[in-house]
Parts: structure tokens; sequence; C-alpha cells
């Protein structure tokens, strides 16, 4: 076998091999946005479910209501957290993907991801679009982090201050005449 067509063959290697590659950054693009489709659709539901629990209930009906919104509330934010690390996860991957397309580019006589790499990274500054993404859950985990809090706050002041009705029964009535019983 001669030089040049062993160097042809290893070009149609590493061709296939990038074709391979953009096939399968596809593939993950596709998991990556039904993921995201995923964790929206659960906090969606937690959100319908704080906007449930407290419905039609007086705010005085802090013992079921409180809790389970600070239930609902933190739950929330472990679901945002591992959105969050999902979202990071697939950024690193898909960097990966691209630096190893890259490389195989480099044996290619044309290289269209570092062109685009360098025309949209390079000379017109733009930002990884998954470090966007990620501040989603995140500021989605402040939101359910304040509900949280709120509950709690709501929770100490039902338990310290007493509701309308619940007068000390060991003070004379306003008329003088004794205590109440």
């Amino acid at each position: 076998m001669n030089e040049k067509s062993t160097n042809d063959t290893r070009k149609m290697m590493v061709l296939e091999q990038y074709k391979s590659l953009v096939s399968d950054i596809g593939n993950i693009g596709t998991r990556y946005a039904t993921a995201n489709g995923f964790y929206l659709s659960v906090l969606t539901a937690l959100l319908g479910v704080l906007a449930y629990v407290g419905t039609g209930k007086p705010i005085s009906d802090a013992t079921t209501t409180y809790p389970t919104i600070a239930l609902v509330a933190v739950f929330a934010i472990v679901i945002c957290r591992i959105w969050r690390m999902t979202i990071e996860f697939y950024g690193k991957l898909f960097g990966g993907k691209f630096a190893v397309l890259q490389h195989l580019e480099k044996e290619l006589a044309v290289q269209v991801y570092a062109m685009e790499h360098d025309e949209v990274y390079t000379k017109r500054h733009a930002e990884n679009l998954t470090s966007h993404e990620a501040k989603v859950p995140y500021l989605l985990a402040w939101f359910f982090g304040a509900i949280a809090a709120t509950v709690l706050v709501l929770s100490i002041l039902a338990f310290v201050s007493p509701g309308p009705g619940s007068e000390d029964v060991t003070k004379p009535a306003a008329s003088g005449r004794g205590a109440k019983l």
C-alpha cells in the first residue's frame, strides 16, 4: 500500500468518526432539551401544589398549611439544585465533545466548528448558553427559598401570638364580673 492510499484511508476514518461525533452531539442535545423540560414540568407541578395548598384556607390554619408549603418549597429547592447540576454537566459534556470535534477537524480540509467557535466566542464575545441556562434553576431556588422563609416566619408568628378568640381565661372580663369559663 502506498503512502497516499494510507493517508486517504486515515482521512476517511477521521471523517467517519467526525460524522459519528456530530450525530452524537445532536442526540445529546435532544436529551438535554428533554431533561430541561422534565425539571421545568416538576417545578411547575410543585408550584401548582403550593397554590392549591393555601386555597380557601384561613391564614390561622397554620398547623397543616404551613408545614406542607415549607416541605414542598424545600423539595423544589432540591430539584432546582439537581437541575442546575444537570445543566452544568451538559455544558461540560458539550464542551468536551466540541473539543474532540475540533481536534478531528485538524485532519480535514475545512474546520467548520473551529471557525464557528472563533467567530461566536472570540470575535463576538458570546458566553456559553448553558451558563445562562444554569441561572434559571438558581433563581427559582431563591424564589422557593423565599416562600419557605416566609412560611417559617408566619409559622413562628402564628405560634407566638395568640389568634382571635384565645383570650387569657384568668383575667377578669371587661365588665368586671370575673373570669370567663
